[in-house]
């Protein structure tokens, strides 16, 4: 795979390239987010960000285009 020439992928470590990603993601989306934008911060906020995302895609569309996984789906219904 080539990757873009840019600094946000020319990070050194993986803990380097995901604080370039979740800057990335709060400047490029804020609007989107909203002020789901600030669990960004929380040690697990990507995943929480995502999970969010693909819940409101699945709502907007009837269930017609579903990306969480049953298990987590599962999960998010037992809590």
């Amino acid at each position: 795979m080539i990757l873009p020439n840019t600094p946000l992928y020319q990070a050194k470590t993986d803990a380097e390239f995901r604080i370039r990603m979740i800057q990335h993601i709060k400047s490029a989306y804020k609007d989107i987010l909203g002020k789901d934008v600030n669990l960004l911060d929380l040690p697990n906020g990507l995943d929480i960000v995502q999970a969010k995302i693909q819940q409101r895609l699945y709502d907007v569309s009837r269930g017609e285009i579903d990306l969480i996984r049953h298990e987590d789906r599962d999960e998010q219904l037992a809590a």
